[in-house]
């Protein structure tokens, strides 16, 4: 053979080595029609749900995805990298219309009805009838009611946090008084923050305030309200339930007036509550900047108090996993949505990766008193309790097309009312009929 015909074969020899190479590490061979019954295809976004910059969720999908692979040695699970949250919902939509859906995705709150009406989520009821090592009993009630619309299930709950009563308990003793129990109601609420209101350095201006940031979706949500009829779309904002809650937010907001706006803060010392996500919490722990801001004074969470016509309830926020309708592969996929939701293992992970909780009680409650022992010092804190009272009453609000900004409307009607010194039964009504209008557009 010539010098020049071995330096062709090398030449071809090196390109066929090169190719093979850059298919190979592209996984072009998974896309082919023999091989699909092998690859399992999950949608997940890159960055955290609860909007915190830690970098970490690629790597608590890909610790679940390496133990579900050994699990399963014959199925090899991939995803899209680098998917941000905001850019997530259009991205599923695109896959879907396409028809390149996941197998199972990541489903955001405001997107579930959505793909339940548009048939992009799989009916759940007939798989769960049929699996009988499946326990629903590990999962919080709050969060795994959550999967279900219409008395159907499309979902099983990934990770949740609740909205919790934070409280300034150095200021709780200075003032002689004691913790509230989980039973508090918008009285003990009321009593405690007019107790702390006042100027204490005699400058004639409230320096110490009783609660900030305390809102109509709290006060409603912890008295019983129904915000919004989806079958009629209309609101109940002329209901006696919503007149209660406004006119208890209505005392509190004569009770803030004349407060020391800036200086005024839960992170100054000054304010007694805040209502606070639970995520925001974990945050502020493991942070040591946020955290030496609450250095001077000893806090702590308790549940939302009772409205009168309510509970001890609060909102969950939620985000949960579904399995794609036109799946080939219901087994693999059910098994996944399984590991990942109530496995112990990977939901103890959630703790190291995240701000949530794990939507499995033991899970958490083992973690939260680990975390708490390592922060006080081999003491467990006693508000596991007040999660645990929390969670038994938390409801997850499943939204609708145009959620977002029905809420918006009615937050501009809670603000017109508060600042108004008309009659707050009629202004209900027009309000009720703003909300209603702008209801029927968004729907239109």
């Amino acid at each position: 053979m010539s010098m020049w015909d071995n330096r062709k074969t090398k030449y071809w020899l090196s390109l066929f080595l090169l190719i093979f190479v850059i298919l190979l590490r592209t996984d072009w061979w998974r896309t082919l029609p023999f091989h699909h019954k092998n690859v399992l295809t999950v949608g997940v976004f890159s960055d955290s749900y609860w909007n915190q910059q830690n970098g970490n969720q690629h790597k608590f999908i890909d610790s679940m995805i390496r133990k579900y692979e050994e699990r399963n040695p014959n199925i090899r699970v991939v995803y899209e990298k680098g998917i941000l949250k905001e850019d997530y919902s259009e991205w599923l939509a695109e896959q879907i219309i396409q028809g390149t859906a996941p197998d199972v995705f990541i489903v955001l709150p405001d997107d579930s009805n959505m793909l339940s009406d548009i048939g992009a989520l799989k009916n759940l009821d007939s798989i769960i009838e049929r699996d009988a090592a499946f326990d629903p009993g590990k999962y919080y009630e709050a969060a795994y009611a959550g999967g279900e619309s219409d008395g159907i299930r499309y979902s099983l709950p990934v990770e949740c946090a609740p909205d919790l009563m934070f409280v300034n308990r150095t200021i709780l003793e200075n003032e002689g008084i004691d913790l509230p129990d989980a039973s508090w109601t918008w009285d003990d609420f009321y009593d405690i923050c007019k107790k702390v209101t006042k100027d204490t350095d005699g400058n004639g201006t409230i320096d110490q305030a009783g609660v900030v940031d305390y809102s109509w979706e709290e006060a409603f949500a912890s008295n019983n309200v129904t915000l919004f009829d989806k079958e009629r779309m209309e609101s109940n904002f002329t209901d006696e339930k919503v007149y209660n809650a406004l006119m208890f937010l209505d005392q509190l907001d004569v009770l803030n007036r004349g407060t020391g706006s800036a200086d005024i803060s839960f992170e100054r010392g000054n304010v007694a509550f805040q209502p606070m996500n639970f995520s925001s919490y974990r945050t502020y722990l493991s942070n040591p900047v946020h955290a030496s801001r609450y250095a001077d004074f000893d806090w702590d969470y308790l549940t939302m108090p009772a409205g009168p016509d309510g509970d001890n309830a609060s909102l969950l926020e939620l985000i949960s996993v579904a399995m794609y309708s036109g799946t080939p592969m219901e087994d693999e996929a059910w098994e996944f949505m399984k590991m990942l939701t109530c496995d112990e293992e990977v939901q103890a992970e959630i703790f190291k990766f995240s701000e949530g909780i794990s939507v499995c009680r033991d899970v958490t409650e083992a973690e939260l008193i680990k975390e708490n022992e390592i922060r006080l010092g081999g003491i467990a804190s006693p508000n596991i309790e007040a999660l645990e009272y929390t969670m038994q009453k938390a409801f997850f609000t499943q939204r609708f097309s145009g959620f977002n900004e029905a809420v918006s409307a009615v937050d501009a009607a809670v603000n017109e009312i508060l600042k108004s010194d008309a009659n707050i039964r009629m202004e209900q009504v027009i309000q009720a009929r703003n909300i209603n209008n702008f209801l029927k557009t968004i729907n239109n």
